[in-house]
């Protein structure tokens, strides 16, 4: 037998003993077991057009105090978030209407979309909740991955929770059950995948600055924006040719990923020590991504990097001066490193890109340090007879010191704040990191990670010419 659905009457009265407070309550209540993917039956959502407009209220609601929470009251109404906010309301009619046209059943708009917006408005509490919890808890520094899980994490659940609403208040059969998958894959996934919902409540705009504050969309300002290929050429340009004579160092360091201080923290920290110590002023440069340094320092990417490899290459004399390379990001399993600035789409560096960078920009003698998880991937492809390659951990193995709270990463401050102010000599340097390293990762409690080096024979005689140069007594 056929089961039996509300006539379209029956399906958009609000309940007859509920007044509309209770009638929204019944419909969170409802949508709250409808995103835990418990039943909930069609004639639990008091299916009304006030209903509906109250659930689309408090939508805005819970991200406007979500908001408030994460910035605090020294924040601003964000109108621009405004009109993506709202942008799910004609999507789930729409998806409500085509779903009760391919069913034939009456009502069934009102329903689905009620009952939609009630368990959006749930996961858009729960996610949110989540957020403050990693925003604020101190047992552990969250990475841009965590704040991907539970972006992109929410999203997949709440496709799955449109699924089951289709299944719990929508007849369906196969051929309509296809339709309504495709439907809501497009109409209501889809837009929160690629443009994903902002907080009503952000850092207020600084009015000194011309532009926000420190805040995640700051590469997004339209002065920021515009200012990064000036800044581009303008670090470049500053750049001056080596010394006839001289073996100096040419220093390129790049924090690649922005979603933690502690990339440009150890960038400014490196390029200041060896302007500083070991005369390479003129001939040091930084690329950041960091929402801080966005009207200070470039960028980093791979054609950043590969520009700067260029200039440098031009400027510096092949058979005397040495060039120190520093990148240091988040590294995956597959020796990928990441390159994140949202919400620019960057292109993660892998041992080939790098390679390929450094072969075209035609420098002879390199030291390249890799400060990520799994670095030590790059030595084999990077390798040569005059090359020094310094990895923070082996091929298989995760290295430590991320965070925003940190100053620098565990193969940054031991390298170069600790060995390089006491040496010279960039092997015995590793050789005293590597040490440290291990006595730190042994305190705490963490696997080690096994800091790589390799230094080909031409490398290491010119090494000695370099050290010679900037002979210094240990401390």
């Amino acid at each position: 037998m056929e089961p039996q659905h509300p006539s379209g009457a029956e399906a958009a009265a609000p309940h007859p003993r509920s007044s509309l407070a209770e009638g929204v309550l019944g419909n969170l209540r409802a949508g709250l077991r409808l995103s835990l993917l418990r039943r909930a039956r069609r004639e639990e959502f008091a299916a009304s057009a006030d209903a509906f407009a109250w659930l689309v209220v408090l939508n805005l609601m819970a991200l406007f105090v979500l908001g408030f929470m994460s910035v605090g009251i020294e924040g601003e109404f964000n109108f621009e978030e405004l009109p993506r906010a709202l942008m799910f309301v004609p999507l789930t009619l729409a998806f409500g209407l085509l779903v009760e046209r391919a069913s034939r059943v009456q009502g069934t708009m009102l329903v689905l979309s009620t009952a939609l917006v009630a368990a959006g408005t749930v996961l858009t509490v729960a996610i949110g909740l989540l957020g403050l919890v990693l925003q604020y808890q101190d047992m552990f520094l969250p990475s841009q991955s965590h704040w991907d899980v539970l972006l992109y994490g929410g999203i997949t659940w709440w496709y799955v929770v449109v699924v089951a609403a289709v299944c719990r208040v929508a007849p369906s059969t196969p051929r309509n059950n296809l339709i309504y998958t495709l439907a809501g894959v497009a109409l209501l996934v889809a837009p929160a995948w690629w443009y994903p919902q902002s907080q009503l409540w952000i850092p207020a705009y600084d009015q000194t600055a011309g532009r926000r504050d420190t805040g995640p969309a700051a590469l997004a300002e339209e002065q920021a924006f515009y200012a990064q290929h000036e800044l581009l050429r303008q670090a470049l340009d500053a750049l001056v040719p080596g010394r006839p004579g001289v073996a100096d160092l040419y220093v390129l360091a790049a924090g690649l990923d922005a979603g933690e201080d502690v990339f440009m923290k150890e960038v400014l920290a490196i390029v200041d020590l060896f302007r500083t110590e070991f005369d390479a002023e003129g001939r040091v440069l930084a690329l950041i991504n960091n929402p801080k340094t966005v009207e200070q320092h470039p960028v980093a990417s791979l054609t950043s990097l590969t520009a700067a490899l260029q200039q440098m290459g031009a400027l510096m004399n092949i058979e005397e001066d040495v060039l120190v390379l520093y990148v240091s990001s988040h590294g995956s399993e597959q020796h990928r490193l990441s390159v994140e600035f949202r919400p620019l789409r960057l292109t993660p560096i892998d041992p080939p890109a790098l390679k390929q960078a450094l072969d075209e920009s035609g420098i002879k003698w390199k030291i390249v340090v890799v400060s990520a998880c799994y670095s030590g991937g790059f030595i084999d492809p990077l390798k040569d007879e005059n090359a020094m390659i310094i990895t923070a951990s082996s091929a298989n193995r995760q290295s430590f010191g991320c965070g925003n709270e940190s100053d620098s990463t565990y193969l940054a401050k031991a390298l170069f704040d600790e060995a390089l102010r006491k040496t010279r000599s960039f092997e015995a340097a590793f050789q005293a990191a590597r040490d440290s390293i291990a006595r730190r990762e042994r305190a705490g409690g963490f696997s080690p990670s096994e800091p790589q080096i390799f230094v080909g024979a031409a490398m290491r005689e010119k090494l000695k010419q370099v050290e010679r140069r900037f002979q210094a007594p240990v401390q």
